[in-house]
């Protein structure tokens, strides 16, 4: 597919990306412990910031800079999956079992700490902007996993003692830190390597920040109706009960989740893929929106921005037979 056609779809777009960044890593890394991590990932993040750079109308010149920031991008985001699997006990990861579990702990954790070090390296290479950006979203990636790591933890405790409103507000942080910044980043990273106005670069930011959060919920509403009780459930739980919530129903909740989950939602008028489905329609709109902005371009990589966030959660929710 030439990046010059005059009529693609955002599908055709994603899979040329993948298949550039992919030839990229090739080309850069040779550890293969790195590559294993890294094999299978979609390349979701570094495709965003592509089609940011050519949104942005990056020029050729330095589209093999966007190319290495890409290449960066999915080695943070692939590192921080390797540490997460050691954390929560998966064992399995992108349809084959995880590097700790065919390396061990030690290995796994030292390789994805190799991965952020050449991550950073990539970033520091395109100038001390790049490298302090790359920096201030790895910490606030890892102060949103934390936060999600007591959130889960401590679930009950703050269900039982604690107002709705906050809860929410926690969770949207959690959201935002963890999965968002990084779609944020890396749709700013490609406005940056097309050298951007800053209020281009704010845009994109803004746009990307959106789509995770979207990307995130359709996420969570998949996890929730295959059984697993993490902080997706707090949603739905705060539109039906608020702060009058029985503890016996987390211990229930704890047990069976999805069905008695989805069995106290009907009883009180709800629908758990209703709730979700609205909620990530908000988040799609929102970037669809920051998208038609007159800053930018009017042209075929203005319009894959657009079709970019439906497409991006119909993929994931298509697995719980939802359409947004």
């Amino acid at each position: 597919m030439s990046l010059k056609a005059s009529a693609i779809t955002f599908e055709e777009f994603f899979k040329y990306a993948q298949t550039e960044v992919r030839k990229e890593i090739n080309n850069m890394v040779r550890d293969e412990d790195m590559l294993y991590a890294i094999e299978g990932g979609k390349m979701l993040r570094p495709a965003m910031l592509l089609l940011s750079f050519r949104a942005c109308n990056g020029e050729q010149q330095y589209y093999h800079n966007a190319l290495e920031s890409a290449v960066g991008m999915e080695l943070a985001h692939s590192a921080s999956l390797v540490h997460d699997d050691i954390m929560d006990g998966d064992v399995e990861r992108r349809g084959k079992p995880a590097l700790h579990v065919v390396r061990g702990i030690g290995p796994a954790i030292l390789t994805g700490h190799k991965m952020i070090s050449m991550a950073f390296r990539i970033s520091l290479s395109h100038g001390v902007e790049d490298a302090h950006i790359f920096l201030d979203t790895w910490d606030e990636t890892l102060v949103g996993q934390l936060k999600d790591i007591d959130f889960t933890a401590h679930l009950e405790s703050i269900l039982n003692g604690d107002t709705p409103e906050r809860l929410l507000k926690e969770y949207f942080k959690i959201i935002g830190m963890k999965t968002a910044s990084l779609f944020a980043t890396a749709c700013r990273a490609g406005a940056i390597e097309a050298k951007a106005p800053p209020a281009f670069i704010d845009l994109m930011r803004a746009y990307g920040e959106e789509v995770g959060i979207a990307y995130q919920l359709a996420d969570d509403l998949v996890d929730i109706i295959n059984g697993k009780f993490e902080e997706g459930i707090i949603m739905p739980l705060m539109r039906v009960f608020g702060d009058k919530l029985d503890p016996q129903f987390i211990e229930k909740l704890k047990n069976n989740g999805t069905n008695i989950l989805e069995e106290a939602l009907r009883r009180n008028g709800f629908d758990l893929k209703n709730i979700y489905q609205t909620e990530i329609k908000r988040h799609v709109e929102r970037a669809v929106e920051l998208a038609s902005s007159p800053l930018l371009q009017d042209g075929i990589y203005k319009e894959l921005l657009k079709e970019a966030p439906l497409y991006i959660v119909n993929a994931m929710v298509k697995n719980v037979n939802l359409v947004i």
